[in-house]
């Protein structure tokens, strides 16, 4: 689960169908990005059930959005795609120049999510580093969606890398495990909470 403030654009209102029926549904669909305080800016796409009549909210409008989340392999080239839960608006005219004036100052996502242990836990060239991998599932746009990231602790610190060739998403992240060293055995799985920076 993702959540935070984001800025949209790019508004769509796509009509679906699921696969085990003929009733049709109505998503707004958005482009938005995922800001890192390292300054890398991720492109994501925004999906929100909506009612029929629904209108879809003008471009640059900020929104406080909860979301589930699924991290492509191609990132960048693909987009992180955001399945809405709840998106609350943030009341005036985002064509107005104070509009981002009534905007928290809180650029960064937060992310919660559960993991499987997908590589165990090893050393890395600095001696005092460990890293092991996670992968994560969900239910979204009618499939199953899985993202992949390493998680770097450096002492009582524990940070989230997700590697895609060049580009690194680092992720801050806080760790509960299901049981002592539960994190060096691909059988458990950990509770993560973490967010981008």
């Amino acid at each position: 689960m993702v959540f935070g403030f984001f800025v949209l654009v790019n508004r769509d209102r796509v009509k679906t169908f699921r696969t085990s029926s003929s009733t049709a549904m109505y998503h707004c669909v958005y482009k938005t990005t995922i800001q890192c305080t390292s300054g890398v800016i991720f492109p994501a796409m925004l999906r929100v059930y909506s009612p029929f009549n629904d209108v879809a909210l003008p471009d640059n409008t900020v929104t406080f959005v909860s979301a589930k989340m699924s991290i492509p392999a191609a990132v960048p080239q693909d987009l992180i795609l955001l399945e809405g839960i709840s998106i609350i608006s943030v009341p005036s005219d985002p064509s107005l120049d104070t509009y981002e004036h009534s905007v928290p100052d809180l650029p960064y996502p937060m992310v919660v999510g559960l993991g499987s242990v997908t590589a165990p836990m090893r050393t890395l060239p600095d001696g005092t580093s460990k890293a092991f991998g996670i992968l994560s599932t969900d239910y979204m746009h009618d499939t199953r969606m899985t993202s992949n990231v390493w998680c770097i602790q450096v002492l009582f610190c524990v940070h989230a890398y997700i590697v895609y060739g060049r580009w690194q998403l680092c992720v801050g992240l806080r760790m509960s495990t299901l049981g002592e060293d539960s994190c060096t055995k691909s059988e458990f799985g950990c509770l993560l909470h973490w967010s981008f920076f």
